[in-house]
């Protein structure tokens, strides 16, 4: 849902979290080869960053962007702690890496214990994209650099007033309701800079692709703190990050989740929702590694040397020749693509008054008069080798570079957006396998031997689960209600802090409201040394709690001095003028 805001809906997160965003994935249907064919969503609402850590102390993150909407109500703030090196990245980056790291929950089932019964189975209009704006004479507003990035207009600002960096935005273009000046005010009082985009004149929203930020930074973090105000309930956040070493939360806690609760007879279908509890019972900061190990699944995952002739494409006049060799040299098939061939091959208009969309005209240009087009190849060669091929060589050189990929994951609310998540390095850690499998053997009906009476679950923990019928001869559960097979447990099997070294350390239900707290307001290591020293302890009587905990972040406070602040970054999306009639919801 969005929250309307005054003038203005905003979104306030690492990829435009309201404006009715969808990030899609480029999965075509299974009758559609063309680069327009159905598209399935990936998490409506949610936020997926793919970290590296570099040479010298730098961190990248390529931010997937998600937005539909107007071109020119497009307009994205991100808060960064040190000037960035700003380029374009890719669309299918994010769908392979999440592809190839997605959890999945499987029962394989024992058939030779003879039981085989059953059958299973923004700018304003009135500011015209003429380039970045100036700085106003005296505004108090610095503009650091400004150029253009792919279909961006990109600027970076410093200001140490708040105030005056506000009054700047809203005189820009960027409308900020009031109630964000005391959020953006926490990442200017640590001196942090702001990266502006907006698209660039004749851009299209489908022109739209992530962005990629390389600093100076120490380690990789998440600065949720402005999200909240537009944020929505159990907003999934996805972070996967390429290092030498597995990488873990430090201000947030580690939560592993309780198998027994997975729904193994749907394939894990109620997982999301069990991280939600599971973080909930960390007070709502917690992730859970859904993806430890060698980044070499990765290897030649999006680009090799040789995989694109453009000086082909260069010579093919037709623009119907010209996609079917696109498909042959294996393009992605995602918005970034789509966008390229509205430019260079726009609907001609009388095609589009019969009705026909996009799918059946661009899947099919062949059976279409397209001589009116003024077909440029050399342009779209160009155009492919600024925004697909070099963006997919470079997130390649980012899986190579690295060994070791980790992937996080939690669900965040708008109330518990008040810590910004670090992340760390840690050497001593095992990894974490995605693919989770657990032996089923079916009991058979004493006075049926073709029915099924029961169905014996073990867990690769050796635990064991008895799920009770009556079923379904051929698919007990598929695609039915949840079934929690311990409903009086948590979510959570263990709740555990992380340091740079050394093993998990248990935290007792009833010390996490304690230690939620102690988190927003001191050093991680401190807390972590509490824990193992005794100076946090659990109550007399352990309950599991949902207390929000404090402030301490990407932005550093508490009483230690807080780990090297860490890679910040937050998108703030505004569409304007189509909101503002709308009030305060």
């Amino acid at each position: 849902m969005k929250r309307m805001i005054t003038r203005a809906a905003t979104a306030l997160g690492l990829g435009a979290l309201a404006l009715g965003t969808v990030a899609t994935t480029s999965t075509p249907a299974a009758a559609c080869g063309g680069f327009f064919c159905s598209q399935v969503p990936i998490d409506q609402m949610g936020e997926d960053i793919i970290f590296g850590y570099g040479a010298n102390g730098t961190v990248t993150a390529q931010i997937l962007i998600n937005y539909t909407g107007e071109a020119e109500d497009f307009a994205w703030i991100l808060p960064v702690p040190s000037k960035p090196e700003i380029s374009i990245g890719s669309n299918a980056a994010f769908q392979v890496v999440r592809g190839y790291t997605q959890p999945s929950w499987y029962l394989q089932w024992d058939y030779q214990s003879g039981n085989t019964c059953g059958g299973f189975w923004r700018w304003d209009l009135a500011a015209e994209a003429d380039g970045p704006p100036s700085d106003p004479s005296g505004g108090g507003v610095n503009v650091v650099e400004s150029k253009d990035v792919g279909p961006f207009a990109t600027v970076i600002l410093e200001s140490s007033s708040t105030a005056e960096l506000v009054e700047w935005l809203n005189d820009n273009g960027y409308d900020q309701p009031a109630e964000s000046t005391p959020l953006i005010d926490h990442y200017v009082q640590q001196g942090m800079m702001f990266v502006a985009l907006k698209l660039k004149q004749n851009e299209s929203s489908g022109s739209i692709q992530p962005i990629v930020l390389e600093m100076q930074e120490d380690d990789p973090c998440v600065p949720l703190v402005l999200t909240q105000i537009a944020a929505t309930p159990d907003m999934p956040v996805r972070t996967y990050i390429l290092g030498d070493h597995r990488v873990v939360p430090t201000n947030w806690m580690h939560v592993v989740l309780n198998e027994k609760k997975i729904d193994w007879l749907n394939y894990g279908q109620n997982y999301q929702d069990l991280v939600t509890q599971a973080v909930n019972e960390a007070a709502g900061h917690g992730f859970v590694t859904e993806y430890a190990g060698s980044s070499a699944l990765l290897d030649g995952a999006l680009y090799r040397d040789g995989q694109f002739d453009l000086a082909r494409l260069a010579q093919i006049t037709s623009p119907a020749a010209f996609v079917d060799e696109l498909l042959r040299q294996g393009f992605p098939r995602d918005t970034t693509m789509q966008g390229l061939l509205r430019k260079y091959i726009p609907m001609p208009a009388e095609v589009a008054a019969q009705g026909v969309d996009e799918r059946s005209f661009y899947n099919n240009l062949e059976g279409y008069d397209l001589s009116g087009i003024e077909f440029d190849p050399q342009g779209f060669v160009a155009d492919l080798e600024e925004r697909v091929i070099t963006p997919l060589r470079e997130a390649q050189d980012l899986f190579d570079a690295s060994p070791y990929l980790t992937r996080l994951f939690t669900t965040v609310s708008p109330e518990e957006m008040d810590r910004d998540p670090v992340f760390v390095q840690n050497a001593d850690l095992g990894d974490v396998s995605n693919q989770h499998t657990a032996m089923a053997q079916s009991v058979c009906d004493e006075d049926d031997p073709q029915k099924m009476k029961q169905i014996i679950i073990t867990l690769e923990s050796g635990e064991t689960l008895t799920v009770d019928g009556p079923f379904d001869d051929y698919c007990p559960y598929c695609g039915g209600e949840t079934i929690d097979l311990a409903p009086t447990e948590p979510a959570a099997a263990r709740i555990e802090l992380i340091g740079r070294t050394g093993q998990p350390v248990l935290v007792d239900p009833g010390m996490v409201a304690e230690v939620d707290k102690a988190l927003g307001t001191k050093n991680p290591e401190t807390v972590l040394n509490e824990v193992v020293t005794g100076v946090i302890t659990p109550p007399p009587t352990t309950t599991p709690t949902t207390r929000k905990g404090g402030s301490y972040g990407c932005s550093g406070g508490g009483e230690a001095a807080p780990l090297a602040v860490a890679l910040g970054f937050l998108g703030l999306a505004v569409l304007r003028r189509r909101r503002e009639a709308e009030t305060r919801a």
